[in-house]
């Protein structure tokens, strides 16, 4: 049972075993605006039913949250619930800000209406909400000598790369999963996301491959007749009348990059689109007849209008606070070339920057995430600093394009897999039961570093132990915060 040392956290026990807690944060914890002490609830989940205790210095487990939003029990996560199997550890799951429900001034619209509240949607806003609830929660278990190690999906797998960088007096270690790093520090080419998605619908089907490049075309001729949008509206049941031809085009490169993300090991859902696309007489009908009979579950199918306009947002989050963040710090640089299957649109900084602008009135900044390290490389930043660090990535994986997948030092490593897709060592539930013996090996290979960072944390602070005037500083920060916040 947990014995709240304040007023800033109360808990709600969860359908599982995890409770729900709501923590009072700072909406700017650098002073950067005007807020002053303007806080909001941020929400995280806490399993503590297989946690070994603080006397045992038993290990704490922190899955970022990323832009879905969402808050899933650790049965949900692969390596996260081997984890707290195999090592008896705590899981928290924090939600983050400005997603879900953890939104300051209580609704998306009115925080991101507000622009000083707006800017408060940042990267090391996000770093320091998580620093605090982790500190925060140690305190609360009594637990300041159980090692933390920081996991995430995606971008959230930068941020718990960014936070070991930046806090390894909190967390040991991370973990980042499918992450495309490179993509955010600019460092990396803009087409091999594309590349990536054709060469795996050209795997599994190269007349399926060359279906698809021609459809693109088949679109265009259809959209410059008399009614052409019309009818192009009727062949995909769109929700919304199309406005343009581009319309229709993003969102189909959209749901096949999210085919080969999300693929299963045998290829199901590329093969379930290539089943349609190559069986009728014209690649548009078969395109059109997968939308309509496998691949959509609603009445239409739902076209939203892209409010920056970027030639291709993989698998897009729709919220405005996506869209923010990438005009402001979280530039996503992919195009596709012409030799790809996928729609030519090479990634045009200046028009992108044209969008934001006119969009939020910011202009981008591609260093932006990293620019606390003192280095606009990344690379340099982990080589010069980092440690404890690893990288997993599946290649069928559009995102490893983006990602680090080589080793960079003894403990900077990379595990990828050939057969991998999108995150699947964190997402498959099947857990050993029915996976396939390669992403066994990749799990296996993850905890066998856990347990090295564990085991060397344990016997340094074995020797060292961390300090009881430590440990009062810590409360000692959080009741601070908690006056200041009344």
């Amino acid at each position: 049972m947990i014995i709240l040392l304040f007023g800033l956290m109360t808990s709600i026990m969860g359908d599982d075993n995890s409770k729900l807690f709501n923590f009072t944060q700072r909406v700017d914890h650098f002073g950067s605006s005007n807020l002053g002490n303007l806080t909001f609830t941020q929400n995280l989940l806490v399993d503590d039913t297989r946690w070994g205790g603080a006397q045992t210095r038993a290990p704490i487990f922190v899955l970022f949250g990323g832009e879905d939003g969402e808050l899933f029990a650790p049965e949900r996560y692969g390596t996260l619930a081997k984890s707290a199997d195999e090592f008896k550890a705590m899981i928290i799951h924090i939600q983050h800000r400005f997603y879900g429900d953890s939104i300051p001034l209580g609704t998306i619209e009115s925080a991101m209406a507000d622009h000083q509240v707006r800017s408060c949607l940042a990267t090391d806003q996000a770093l320091q909400d998580y620093a605090v609830i982790i500190q925060s929660l140690k305190v609360n278990y009594s637990a300041r000598n159980s090692p933390v190690i920081v996991m995430g999906i995606g971008y959230a797998g930068a941020l718990a790369t960014w936070f070991r960088l930046r806090y390894p007096e909190i967390a040991i270690g991370a973990l980042a999963s499918s992450t495309p790093l490179l993509y955010y520090g600019n460092s990396t080419t803009s087409d091999g996301y594309c590349s990536i998605v054709s060469n795996d619908f050209k795997d599994v089907n190269p007349k399926c491959y060359e279906s698809i490049r021609r459809s693109w075309k088949e679109i265009d001729d259809i959209a410059i007749k008399p009614n052409g949008l019309a009818e192009l509206t009727n062949i995909f049941n769109t929700c919304r009348p199309l406005q343009s031809s581009e319309e229709i085009k993003h969102w189909l490169a959209q749901m096949y990059s999210a085919a080969v993300q999300y693929d299963e090991p045998n290829n199901l859902g590329v093969k379930t689109i290539c089943d349609y696309a190559v069986n009728k007489p014209s690649s548009i009908d078969g395109v059109a007849t997968a939308i309509r009979g496998k691949l959509i579950m609603e009445n239409c199918l739902q076209n939203h209008i892209i409010g920056v306009k970027s030639p291709f947002e993989p698998f897009a989050n729709d919220t405005v606070a996506w869209e923010w963040q990438r005009c402001n710090e979280l530039i996503f640089p992919v195009g596709c070339l012409e030799e790809t299957m996928l729609p030519a649109k090479p990634f045009n900084f200046i028009e992108f920057k044209k969008s934001c602008q006119s969009r939020f009135g910011v202009l981008p900044n591609p260093h932006s995430p990293i620019s606390f390290f003192g280095s606009k490389n990344i690379i340099e930043s982990l080589t010069g600093f980092g440690g404890n660090i690893i990288f997993s990535n599946g290649l069928r994986d559009p995102f490893s394009s983006g990602s680090i997948l080589q080793d960079l030092s003894k403990t900077i490593v990379a595990i990828k897999t050939t057969e991998g897709t999108t995150c699947m060592d964190m997402t498959s539930s099947n857990l050993d039961f029915n996976d396939p013996e390669w992403l066994i090996a990749q799990r296996k290979q993850e905890l066998d570093i856990f347990k090295d960072w564990i085991d060397h944390f344990h016997h340094i602070s074995g020797s060292y132990p961390t300090s009881f005037s430590l440990f009062i500083t810590y409360c000692l920060q959080i009741l601070v915060f908690s006056f200041m916040t009344l």
